[in-house]
């Protein structure tokens, strides 16, 4: 399709994406890759001229919209410095547009400002690829340091990431980074375990402020509940984690609740060893990962010492209340796959995310909103997240319905970005030659 043309999608079960019921025989007419019509396909007139495309049978839903990857430093199964280069963070946003993840944001971890170059040509429209996610970079995250060790920042960047230790510098890393006009701030408060050190209510608020005098949102890494209320207190726009152990209380809950303030599940990281290595099979994943890289991750799976798998399956099963609690309090739920993480392969990562909150507990349909709509609206796009008029026509084409089984969503027909279909084939084929390069 030419970005003159018109076409009507028709026939196809529709989810706009923020959570209304699907509409059965459905339609999207587009026009220069905007909707200009959706709904039932009763009521959409459609020029004459307008291209057709059956869709019967299938189901559209928005393409999947993820605020917290790490870009560039997964190859294979190596979580590893040495493979962050441009063309290892290009190679994961085809990976992404491939499972119809259209736009992601990296937190924190910016080489040599590879990830903001990348995002500045594709606003500039001088990187203009529709097999290509668009990105967003918070570009290097704060964290506080560890004298003789690394920081307990990101274990496979702690120096891609800056320190401070007192208030004075929080602010003076926010002005460094602001240098690159980052999308949001990321900070790291976690002591990984008590082996690092951590920086308390004054640091991070002076980072979380100075952030918010020039505009930008802050984003807290934590794990425990007590880090957890004080960022918010603080004035943290969210978590890039759920609490761990014991969970979220109704005091946090309220706390976020009542600052607007947002959590992103990172779920399907943790969910690695609960679930064995039979993932590892699923048909969709072997399009774009190889032989031996999934061999690798199923040796390191099925060779765990038991007494960690156990430990792990209890703390996933906290996360799982945690979910519905954060949920059920009105919080706003917003999937995050930490992809690009140890096993958290590019565009694949999103739909096992997809399936983990739902099998948590939340309804199909709000699983989809927080991975489409409400993370387009936190990131301020406000020209996608939904097939509403008015939006890019940026869509998944399931072959099977995800309001009845959740996984259907990784069982995708086609991808459209902009109204275009993407060459998937094409994309796979380029994907897999880069692997053997």
């Amino acid at each position: 399709m030419t970005n003159s043309d018109t076409t009507l999608f028709h026939g196809a079960r529709l989810i706009v994406g923020d959570g209304s019921d699907a509409i059965d025989d459905a339609g999207l007419l587009v026009t220069n890759g905007i909707i200009v019509a959706s709904g039932r396909i009763a009521d959409i007139s459609a020029p004459t001229s307008a291209r057709r495309v059956d869709l019967t049978g299938r189901t559209i839903m928005p393409t999947i919209i993820n605020p917290h990857i790490h870009a560039g430093y997964l190859k294979g199964a190596a979580t590893d410095a040495d493979n962050f280069t441009r063309e290892n963070v290009l190679d994961h946003l085809r990976r992404f547009i491939y499972y119809g993840v259209s736009v992601v944001q990296s937190l924190g971890t910016d080489r040599d400002g590879v990830e903001i170059a990348i995002r500045d040509e594709q606003r500039s429209g001088r990187l203009h690829d529709p097999e290509l996610a668009l990105l967003l970079s918070a570009s290097n995250g704060i964290a506080a340091p560890t004298p003789g060790d690394g920081n307990g920042g990101a274990f496979f960047a702690p120096d891609a990431i800056l320190e401070a230790d007192t208030p004075d510098q929080g602010r003076q890393r926010v002005h460094e980074v602001l240098a690159d006009n980052p999308d949001a701030i990321k900070f790291w408060v976690d002591d990984r375990n008590g082996t690092k050190n951590k920086f308390g209510p004054d640091v991070y608020g002076a980072i979380i402020d100075e952030a918010h005098t020039v505009g930008k949102r802050a984003i807290a890494h934590i794990y425990e509940l007590d880090d957890a209320k004080g960022v918010i207190r603080a004035g943290a726009d969210g978590t890039a984690h759920m609490v761990r152990a014991p969970g979220p209380d109704d005091e946090l809950l309220t706390l976020m609740r009542d600052n607007d303030a947002f959590v992103f599940t990172s779920m399907s990281i943790q969910k690695m060893l609960v679930d064995g290595s039979g993932w590892l099979d699923d048909p969709s994943l072997a399009e774009t990962v190889d032989e031996a890289s999934r061999q690798t991750i199923r040796a390191m799976i099925e060779s765990a010492d038991p007494e960690v798998v156990t430990s792990m399956k209890d703390g996933y099963r906290i996360l799982e209340t945690g979910l519905r609690r954060y949920s059920d309090a009105g919080v706003t739920v917003l999937l995050s796959g930490d992809t690009g993480v140890l096993a958290q392969f590019p565009g694949f990562t999103e739909h096992r995310e997809l399936e983990a909150m739902v099998h948590a507990g939340m309804p199909a349909a709000a699983a989809i909103q927080s991975a489409t709509l409400l993370p387009a609206q936190m990131l301020g796009l406000t020209d996608r997240g939904s097939l509403d008029v008015g939006n890019r026509a940026d869509f998944l084409v399931l072959n099977a319905d995800p309001l009845k089984d959740i996984s259907n969503t990784r069982n995708i027909a086609a991808v459209y970005i902009d109204g275009s279909r993407v060459d998937r084939d094409n994309l796979r084929h380029t994907i897999a030659k880069r692997d053997h390069a």
